[in-house]
């Protein structure tokens, strides 16, 4: 990866608290031809050096997200292995079983369906602990809401 580029997921592991090795340890941009955006893998050393071999590769080791416009976009993958931190070193938002379908569904989840509740983004929660995806914890009318950003129901809405 170029320096830039660890510089953005340095970032993006610092907004939630976290640092970039919590991330990922080997991260790979996998920049695809005419495309807006850079693919950010998380590919482990002995995988990384066989690449090498390659004359392309599309995808290798955990996707993590993607980088467009110098921001990184956090993929699903990275939300279920962040998970196991929720508590410990990461704040999450957690749902009740109402709020986890609404959001399953791309919708704002308010009221009592929040269990626990931070500003900004994270991994979302249901209360067994399971991850559903990416949501941003705002405040609207002195309500904590949850928006989802990447949810797990996106999958079968968008025909995936």
């Amino acid at each position: 990866m170029r320096r830039e580029e660890l510089e953005v997921l340095r970032e993006f592991a610092s907004s939630l608290g976290l640092t970039l090795e919590l991330i990922a340890s080997n991260p790979m941009a996998l920049e695809v031809p005419g495309a807006r955006y850079i693919d950010v893998f998380d590919v482990p050393t002995g995988i990384a050096e066989l690449l090498g071999y390659f004359e392309g590769h599309y995808a290798a080791g955990l996707y993590i997200g993607y980088i467009e416009g110098g921001r990184f976009k956090p993929g699903l993958p990275l939300a279920r292995r962040l998970s196991s931190l929720c508590g410990v070193k990461l704040k999450c938002i957690v749902l009740d079983e109402e709020g986890e379908k609404r959001f399953l569904y791309g919708r704002t989840v308010g009221g009592g369906r929040v269990v626990e509740w931070v500003e900004g983004l994270t991994v979302v929660l249901n209360r067994l602990g399971e991850p559903l995806g990416w949501g941003l914890g705002l405040l609207r009318g002195g309500e904590r809401v949850v928006k989802p950003v990447w949810d797990l129901g996106w999958y079968l809405r968008r025909g995936g």
